[in-house]
């Protein structure tokens, strides 16, 4: 009985301790080994977009957003009131220098007309018969010289009357487009009073505002091109008239106005316009697409491919790995960024695939996963 009891506690502790062996390799020796296996192996190369950086010839430009003002501009406004009795335009409608716009109701002032020149008839018969009564010395000449009087009274009074009549035909100044009205025929209309607003469109003024460092590189004649959301692909340009007389106390900038040529109407009053203005010689600079550039609070950097070291000195690919390399970066234009420093002509730069590398990855080159560059005149 005793012997068949050892033999059972034997049995148990081998089977127990097989148990344990079994399980240390298959939960602790194995994971550990295939981890220390995996974490040695290489990394695969992962496969990129790249291009060199080069060197290209770039105009130097003064660039800002600016906003589209008339070269003429007022409210259209009676001088006397009235009830509006004709409206002779249309909103939105180019008008002439001269059109008449509006006429307000003159039935009053005609009806004191007839009343002054019949008083005025009347007091020319009294003042000839009295200069002849004064001829003949039968009147004294205290008596003329009143009905004089009354008769330059009377004939101020027509004058001023025809001045009212013709403040109530309201003209266009001169040639431009009207907006939209606010009056309608029957509405009495107060002295100064909005009628609708008068603009000069062609041609039109661009202002815009630039840092005191930028002034100095503007000067009248400068060349301006401007764009448009609403024009997309499309440049005006114009050129550089004037400057304010002083830089703004609150912003520090100062503005600038360009005049634009608009002969067919399309630019309007109000409109925003990104502003470029050409100043000085062009000048050779280092450029890469924007999509290579990784801008950050930390530094702008780029990847740049660099060849590495071979592990097997028989194979005859060249390997490949990237380095981060901080670079200054410039102006931004036409998708390309200029690269003032840390970067050469023909380095080359990772274009796509960033989020898959990093310092000293490997990489294959295959520029058919190429980012195409995003039209920004989309972008709302």
């Amino acid at each position: 009985m005793i012997r068949r009891t050892i033999y059972l506690l034997l049995a148990t502790l081998i089977l127990g301790g097989l148990a344990g062996a079994i399980a240390f390799y298959a939960f602790d020796f194995k994971p550990k080994m295939l981890a220390t296996v995996i974490m040695g192996a290489p990394r695969p190369a992962e496969t990129v977009s790249a291009e060199p950086a080069r060197t290209e010839s770039w105009q130097p430009v003064v660039a800002a957003i600016g906003t589209l003002a008339a070269s003429e501009g007022i409210d259209i406004t009676p001088q006397v009131g009235g009830v509006v009795k004709e409206i002779n335009f249309d909103s939105g409608q180019d008008v002439k220098k001269g059109q008449l716009l509006v006429k307000l109701d003159i039935a009053t002032e005609e009806a004191d007309m007839r009343s002054i020149a019949s008083q005025l008839a009347n007091a020319e018969i009294e003042l000839a018969r009295k200069e002849a009564l004064v001829a003949k010395g039968v009147s004294p000449r205290a008596e003329l010289d009143n009905l004089r009087t009354a008769r330059d009274t009377l004939q101020a009074g027509m004058a001023r009357l025809r001045a009212v009549i013709a403040q109530k035909f309201i003209h266009a100044p001169w040639d431009g487009r009207v907006g939209l009205r606010s009056i309608s025929v029957g509405s009495f209309l107060a002295p100064g009073q909005k009628i609708v607003w008068l603009q000069k469109v062609d041609p039109v003024f661009a202002d815009f505002q630039v840092t005191e460092a930028d002034y100095g590189r503007i000067s009248d004649g400068q060349t301006v091109t401007a764009t448009f959301n609403a024009y997309p692909g499309q440049d005006f340009v114009g050129q550089v008239v004037t400057t304010d007389a002083r830089v703004s106390e609150d912003s520090r900038m100062i503005t600038v106005r360009a005049r634009l040529a608009n002969p067919d109407g399309k630019l309007v009053p109000g409109m925003y316009a990104n502003v470029s203005v050409e100043s000085g010689e062009p000048r050779p600079v280092v450029t890469v697409p924007q999509t290579a550039v990784t801008f950050s609070l930390y530094g702008d950097n780029v990847f740049v491919v660099v060849p590495g070291t071979a592990a097997d000195s028989d194979s005859k690919d060249e390997e490949l790995v990237v380095e981060r390399r901080f670079v200054k970066a410039g102006a931004v234009r036409d998708g390309r960024v200029e690269i003032v420093s840390g970067l050469a002509e023909g380095d080359k730069v990772v274009t796509a695939g960033h989020n898959k590398i990093d310092q000293g990855s490997k990489v294959v080159i295959d520029n058919s996963i190429a980012l195409k560059l995003q039209d920004s005149s989309t972008i709302q």
